[in-house]
């Protein structure tokens, strides 16, 4: 599949490693401001990269994902997710603390997960784990709330 040329280019620049890169990765990030196509969300996924060295810059990206409406915006994230856990395994916890400090987009993540493929869930529902195990008293209760919806609805809970 090829990748849009904007997108291309935020994957090429995702480390952030000089300010070449930090500048050509706005620009591109500007370049898709106001595109809502699917495939373009989808995408932007894949440019998350822990390794990246200039954090503030990257978080033009959060917003930039949740910039879109909520249900294409949590739907591609949760699609994405396998994905994410090796090169972006930080930035996925970002994103997921991200919106379980906000009641209306939990709430529809719950919703919107529970209708996912066992794999997607298992992943959500391992991130969430360590969300709660590193912050128990901030996170468990919003957790618990998208765990009890995932576990009943996976296939062969462990």
């Amino acid at each position: 599949m090829d990748m849009h040329p904007a997108i291309a280019r935020l994957y090429e620049n995702r480390l952030l490693r000089t300010e070449l890169e930090c500048e050509q990765f706005d620009r591109a990030l500007e370049g898709l401001a106001g595109d809502t196509e699917d495939r373009i969300i989808h995408e932007v996924f894949r440019v998350f990269d822990d390794e990246t060295e200039q954090e503030e810059v990257m978080f033009g990206l959060v917003h930039f994902v949740e910039s879109y409406q909520m249900d294409m915006y949590l739907t591609q994230l949760l699609e994405s997710l396998p994905a994410m856990l090796e090169p972006a395994r930080d930035w996925a916890i970002i994103l997921n603390k991200r919106i379980l400090n906000d009641e209306l987009y939990r709430k529809e993540y719950a919703a919107i997960a529970v209708g996912m493929n066992d794999r997607i869930k298992r992943t959500l529902a391992f991130l969430l784990e360590e969300i709660k195990e590193e912050r128990p008293r901030l996170f468990e209760r919003k957790v618990n709330y998208i765990l009890q919806r995932l576990l009943n609805t996976l296939q062969n809970p462990d």
